[in-house]
């Protein structure tokens, strides 16, 4: 005998809360109060203009800049439903499998609530020729989920160049940021600070003589990786403690992947090194290439002891690397091809020159362009 589906509205009540207050990004709560008016008065309703509008703080490395926007960045993974399917934009793969294959989306709030849309691997504003993008979107007519978090800080009269990272943290929709998390950033030159919303004063964190690369927040903690490859946990007390060995790999930049719930370090490989002081002079001195990435997981072992693996092979996973790196099935989102690492020169993005993004594969080890599908405008059911 057949058995019946339940719908989730047929849930006992007393479960309602309990789901809902296990989900921390805005938009899963957002579509878990739209499934029905009782599941809507289960859950308070969020601000969505404070939850998501720019954090005012001061300057991490530059005191001559007074106040800086901490500036939220969500990646989304989007698709239609059934019935908004269009093949305006044919899939890069026979199977029809793909037909159902979705876009990333990076979606920046204003201090004023609007929606900034910009591609996925820059910091470059969507530009649509000739198109108007709807001033509503029922988000019941899409299947959309929160792929990747980014912050970025900008001052209140122009950009803050030489910061490579910044996390929020605690970031969940359930919490006041303004009131309890903590802003922590890592500079151009590897230095590490945090500071309070409010407090108007950046604290160092690890030794003058540390230089690190990459932040990110893992399972609930924020890590850190040196440019030597030893990757710390930061503490409640906002000391460093070593939880790798080093990786003894010297590249030219590294990333911090989370993927499958294990952490990951990507190194990249330049053919000439790069040079701050060539910020000032990008119309005389070519932009450094991409020659290789390598890829390494930390293997945290029993009884505390950790260890590097060497990774050849993603499956079928496909890791994007950035400012804000993240990894996602390749199978779900149009253009992308597993086992493979997309990238592009984040540095000539941000001093807005544009960007082409690229692609390694690991298996073949060669670096070719990346499919225009991948990171294009928003689709045809974005526009009126």
């Amino acid at each position: 005998m057949e058995k019946s589906r339940v719908r989730w509205s047929d849930l006992p009540p007393q479960l309602w809360p309990l789901i809902g207050k296990r989900l921390d990004n805005y938009i899963d709560i957002v579509r878990f109060r739209s499934v029905c008016r009782s599941w809507r008065a289960s859950l308070p309703q969020l601000n969505a203009i404070s939850l998501l509008s720019p954090l005012l703080v001061s300057h991490p490395f530059d005191h001559r800049i007074e106040d800086a926007l901490v500036i939220r960045r969500i990646i989304y993974g989007t698709s239609p439903l059934r019935h908004h399917q269009t093949s305006t934009y044919p899939s890069s793969s026979s199977s029809s499998s793909r037909a159902s294959a979705g876009w990333l989306a990076k979606v920046e709030t204003t201090n004023l609530g609007k929606l900034r849309f910009l591609t996925p691997l820059s910091t470059d504003w969507v530009k649509s020729r000739n198109q108007v993008f709807r001033k509503e979107v029922n988000l019941l007519d899409f299947r959309i989920h929160e792929v990747a978090k980014s912050y970025i800080l900008r001052s209140t009269i122009g950009g803050i160049l030489f910061i490579n990272k910044v996390v929020v943290f605690p970031d969940s929709a359930w919490i006041d940021v303004k009131k309890t998390s903590i802003i922590v950033a890592v500079n151009i030159e590897g230095k590490l600070g945090y500071t309070k919303v409010g407090d108007y004063k950046w604290t160092l964190i690890g030794s003058p003589n540390f230089c690190f690369a990459d932040l990110i927040v893992y399972e609930g903690e924020i890590y850190t990786v040196d440019r030597l490859g030893t990757v710390f946990l930061i503490d409640s007390s906002m000391k460093l403690v070593q939880i790798s060995p080093e990786l003894g790999v010297i590249s030219n930049e590294k990333h911090l992947i989370e993927c499958g719930g294990e952490i990951y370090v990507v190194d990249r490989f330049l053919e000439q090194k790069k040079d701050p002081e060539l910020l000032n002079s990008w119309f005389d001195e070519p932009m450094p290439r991409v020659v290789d990435f390598k890829v390494h997981r930390l293997d945290q072992e029993i009884m505390g002891k950790s260890r590097w693996v060497e990774v050849k092979n993603l499956g079928n996973r496909a890791f994007v690397v950035g400012h804000n790196s993240f990894s996602v099935s390749a199978a779900d989102f149009e253009g992308f091809k597993e086992n493979c690492i997309y990238f592009s020169d984040e540095l000539q993005s941000d001093l807005g020159y544009g960007f082409s993004t690229h692609v390694l594969d690991l298996e073949e080890r060669t670096i070719v362009k990346a499919s225009p599908q991948i990171f294009r405008a928003p689709p045809i059911w974005l526009h009126s």
